[in-house]
Parts: structure tokens; sequence; C-alpha cells
């Protein structure tokens, strides 16, 4: 049986209350607003998990009575392969479209490094720590979403077999295994991504505290 395995951890949404009139919290200011608006950038991004973790559901409750099924009942087990491959496509679309989404928070976050000269000794050390996360996380995203599309595509082979009549026993069970590897790669790939999100949310944190802003750490 496959698991659901894909939930992220979202970056914090911060709220700036006051700031002071130096030259320093203006440039702050100015990578408060960019910051915050990439993380709304990524609201689609999670409105998109929580329909691939419902399709997911229905993926995998085809996947369960397909495994039990038997194979010589052939209209059925076309049907419900036919029915599962249009569900990997979904999903296929949906991973898409969350890339999509943290390529554009990704590019609005970038702007902040224009103003990081300008900040004291401590706030830059936050910030660069902050950037840095950042990238690491981006990078755990793409790596997590490379993962995915394997495991979608060892799904799709896996229902294609399943229409060929002459379909040996090995042949399915060494499929399988390829998906339960490939899934494992997944949930390896998305605790890195979670980890560093956290790790990005404090680096966060740290630096509007040292930066002199008055920011709400609420979620």
């Amino acid at each position: 049986m496959k698991r659901l395995i894909f939930t992220i951890t979202a970056i914090l949404l911060l709220s700036l209350m006051l700031s002071a009139c130096s030259e320093e919290s203006n440039s702050a200011e100015d990578m408060y607003q960019h910051l915050e608006k990439s993380v709304e950038l990524e609201q689609s991004f999670e409105s998109a998990q929580q329909e691939l973790v419902e399709i997911e559901n229905q993926e995998n409750q085809l996947y369960s009575e397909l495994m039990d099924i038997n194979l010589n009942e052939l209209e059925e087990v076309h049907s419900k392969a036919d029915e599962a491959l249009s569900l990997v496509e979904e999903r296929r679309k949906l991973i898409d479209q969350e890339m999509e989404s943290i390529d554009a928070a990704k590019e609005e976050f970038d702007k902040v490094e224009q103003y990081t000269e300008e900040l004291d000794e401590e706030a830059s050390e936050n910030a660069d720590e902050m950037i840095s996360k950042m990238n690491e996380r981006y990078d755990a995203f793409g790596q997590l979403h490379e993962a995915y599309q394997k495991s979608l595509d060892e799904d799709a082979e896996l229902y294609e077999m399943l229409q060929d009549e002459e379909l040996e026993k090995e042949e399915l069970d060494q499929q399988v295994e390829d998906i339960n590897e490939s899934y494992s790669n997944v949930t390896s790939a998305q605790e890195s991504f979670n980890q560093l999100t956290q790790e990005f949310n404090e680096a966060k944190r740290e630096f509007y505290k040292s930066s002199g802003l008055d920011v709400e750490f609420s979620e």
C-alpha cells in the first residue's frame, strides 16, 4: 500500500506592527515587504497541496483495489488502471503548479539581497543566514519535485503494465518494488525540505528581531 506523503511545512506570514525612521530601518522595511510578498506568492502552493492530497487519497484507493483484483478480470483492471492514470496526470499538473509558485516566490525573495549592505553588522549577518537557508530550501524543493516526478513515472508505468494481458507476476512485483523505492526517495526529500523551511522560518525571525522592526510573530 502506498502512503500519502505530500505534506509540506509552510513559511510563516508575519505582520509588521511598527518601525523606526532610520535609513537602516527603512532598508529592513523594504526587505520585509519583499519577504512577506514572497510568502503570499506561496499561497497557491499550499492550496495545490490540499488538492494533491485529495487526489492521492483517490489514487491510493484505486491502487489497493488493483493489487487485490484477479488480473484475469481484464475489464475491471483496465477500467481502474485508466482511472488511476488520469489521476497521475492530475497530480503531475499540481506538482508543476507548486513548482511555478515556488519559482515566483523565490524571484520575489531574491530582491531582498540588494538591501543587506545597508544593515548593521548583526542584522546583516542574520539576513545572510536567512538568504542562505532560502537558497538551500529552494534547491531542496527542486530535488523533491524531481523525486516526485519520478514516482509519478513509476506509477504510470505500473498502471500501463496492468493493462497488458501477458503481464508476468515477476514484472509486477519488480514494478511495485520500484514504486516503493521511489516513494522512499520522495519522503526523504520532503523531510529535508520541511526541515529547511523550519530553519528558514527561524532565521527570518532572528533577522526581524535584529533589524529593529516590530513584527508580530504569530502564525
